[in-house]
C-alpha cells in the first residue's frame, strides 16, 4: 500500500497560509471572511492568510489585501521578463523570476499551503517542486470532462458539450499537468435555460454559489483540519477515505 501523507497536520493553531493573486481577488476575499468567521467562533485550526503576494504589483486584489492589513509582496512579471529580454514562456526565465518569488515569500513566513486565487501565470518546476502537494487551484469546471480546451471558459465548453449544469473544482497543482488530482468539487450549478450569450450571469451564479464557497471549505474546512491527504499514486483521502477522480463531493450548497 502507498504511503498516505496529510498535506496539512493541524496542531491547534492556524495554518499559513500564501495568497497568490492577479486580478480582484473575490476568492480572496471569500478565504478571508471565513477565517475572520473562525476566529471569531474560539476555532484553532483554520487558514490564516499570512501574506498576498501579486505579479501584477496595483492589481485589486493587492489593495483588497492592504485594506485587510494582510502583508503583501509583489515583484511584475513583465518588468522582469522585459528586464531579461525573455518571452514569459521561457521556462528558464520562468524558473529565474520564480526562485525570486520564494526568496521574497520565505523573507515573510513559512507558508503551510499557496492558494492561487486567480493567478495569472504558469508556475515552473522549480516552484512546484519546492511546494510539493501544497499549491492548490480552482478551475470553475469540472476538470474530470473529456472536452476540456484551453482558452475557451469552462461554461461555453459545458453548454456546447450539452451540460446542464456545471461545477467547480479545487485541484493540486502538478508539475507537467493541466491539472492535478481534484480535491474537491462544488453542487452542481444549473445550466438550464441559459444560452452563451448569458456567459455573464452564468460565470456570476459560477462565482457566488461556487467558487466563494469551495474554496474556503477547502482550504479551512478539510485540508487546515488535516482531513485529506494524498499517496504516491496521487490518489486522494478525505478523513482516511480514498476519493473518485472528482474528488470530495461537496453536495450541501449552504456551505
Amino acid at each position: 500500500m502507498s504511503e498516505i501523507k496529510l498535506l496539512h497536520k493541524p496542531d491547534n493553531k492556524p495554518m499559513s497560509v500564501a495568497v497568490f493573486v492577479s486580478g480582484s481577488g473575490t476568492n480572496l476575499l471569500a478565504l478571508y471572511e471565513e477565517q475572520k468567521r473562525l476566529e471569531r467562533s474560539g476555532e484553532t485550526n483554520y487558514g490564516r492568510i499570512d501574506l498576498v503576494f501579486s505579479n501584477v504589483p496595483n492589481c485589486i486584489g493587492i489593495e483588497k489585501a492592504k485594506g485587510f492589513g494582510i502583508p503583501v509582496l509583489t515583484l511584475s512579471s513583465k518588468a522582469y521578463f522585459e528586464s531579461l529580454q525573455k518571452s514569459p514562456d521561457d521556462d528558464e526565465a520562468r524558473e529565474l523570476y520564480d526562485s525570486e518569488v520564494i526568496k521574497l515569500i520565505e523573507e515573510k513566513c513559512k507558508a503551510d499551503l499557496i492558494v492561487l486565487a486567480g493567478y495569472r501565470r504558469r508556475l515552473s518546476r522549480l516552484f512546484i517542486e519546492k511546494y510539493e502537494n501544497k499549491i492548490i487551484n480552482l478551475y470553475p469546471g469540472d476538470i474530470t470532462k473529456p472536452y476540456l480546451i484551453r482558452g475557451v471558459e469552462a461554461a461555453i465548453q459545458a453548454l456546447r458539450a450539452g451540460e446542464k449544469e456545471i461545477k467547480c473544482t479545487v485541484y493540486i497543482v502538478v508539475d507537467g499537468e493541466r491539472f492535478g488530482p481534484a480535491l474537491v468539487q462544488s453542487h452542481p450549478i444549473s445550466l438550464d435555460g441559459f444560452g452563451e450569450k448569458d456567459i455573464e450571469k452564468i460565470q456570476e451564479n459560477i462565482r457566488k454559489e461556487a467558487e466563494w464557497r469551495i474554496f474556503p471549505f477547502a482550504v479551512h474546512h478539510l485540508i487546515a483540519k488535516g482531513r485529506i491527504a494524498i499517496d504516491k499514486g496521487q490518489n486522494i483521502y478525505v478523513d482516511g477515505k480514498r476519493m473518485p477522480r472528482s474528488g470530495f463531493q461537496l453536495t450541501n450548497p449552504g456551505i
